[in-house]
């Protein structure tokens, strides 16, 4: 069985901008931090991009660490007082400790039937599994979806199913496309690393990394860094489009 696949990542509202470079095909993923800091307005207008491209068969996105609201609204709100230097007590509005209603109406009835937003979760698609996840390793003050290295993480990669053909997490495998220009650090996940190598999947999918952009061959398949914004935060990076044969495990060809 073939697909042609279209890989985006770390577009962070300026989704706009890959307009005309999707070429379409049969499955477009997208691995998170769709917005700035997980605004309504913002993640509104991610979904009616997202939802309006109608040149894919099924679409696939998650969250990432920037997508505040998509794992706790306070987190939104405790980050805007760390950066405008406020105590997080002088904000007089109300925050949910999960999902805000408003988001929980969008992930649930306005997103159009081929579009599917995975949370430690899969879906199939002509019988490939697709599991994802927003989570990544711990680091800097506050963001979303962080979870400690070693145990508390590892919990979470236990989830992955067995026979799972595509993964799709934010944050990327330790060795592969997770490079820094700071220090040069490789600064994927171990413990994921590891989980893959159990479950070996066809694809992975990942971003977070933006100067790490690209992808690499590994032992059971192919990972991918789709970041579209480089460390500027500019779309300098294309979308990443490819014919993949799952019977025989390899890239048909790459079409941009």
């Amino acid at each position: 069985m073939k697909m042609k696949i279209t890989h985006i990542s770390d577009t962070h509202n300026k989704h706009n901008q890959l307009n005309g470079l999707l070429p379409g095909g049969d499955l477009l993923i997208h691995s998170g931090d769709i917005s700035s800091l997980g605004r309504k307005h913002e993640v509104q207008g991610f979904i009616e991009w997202f939802n309006g491209i109608d040149n894919y068969t099924n679409k696939v996105f998650i969250a990432g660490n920037h997508d505040m609201t998509f794992d706790r609204e306070i987190l939104l709100r405790d980050k805007l007082a760390h950066f405008e230097g406020r105590d997080k007590n002088d904000y007089d509005t109300s925050c949910s400790e999960g999902k805000p209603a408003w988001l929980e109406e969008l992930l649930g009835i306005h997103l159009r039937p081929n579009v599917f937003y995975l949370e430690n979760n899969f879906i199939e698609i002509d019988q490939i599994k697709i599991w994802g996840s927003p989570i990544t390793p711990s680091f800097g003050y506050g963001w979303a979806f962080n979870k400690d290295r070693g145990y508390d993480i590892n919990q979470i990669w236990n989830w992955i199913p067995n026979d799972t053909d595509i993964v799709i997490t934010h944050g990327t495998i330790y060795g592969y496309c997770d490079r820094t220009s700071r220090g040069g650090l490789n600064v994927g996940c171990e413990q994921l690393y590891h989980r893959l190598n159990e479950v070996r999947p066809q694809l992975h999918f990942s971003g977070h990394i933006h100067e790490a952009y690209g992808y690499r061959h590994t032992d059971w398949g192919y990972a991918f860094n789709g970041c579209n914004c480089d460390l500027s935060y500019l779309v300098n990076n294309k979308p990443m489009t490819f014919e993949y044969d799952f019977l025989k495990r390899d890239i048909v060809e790459f079409l941009m």
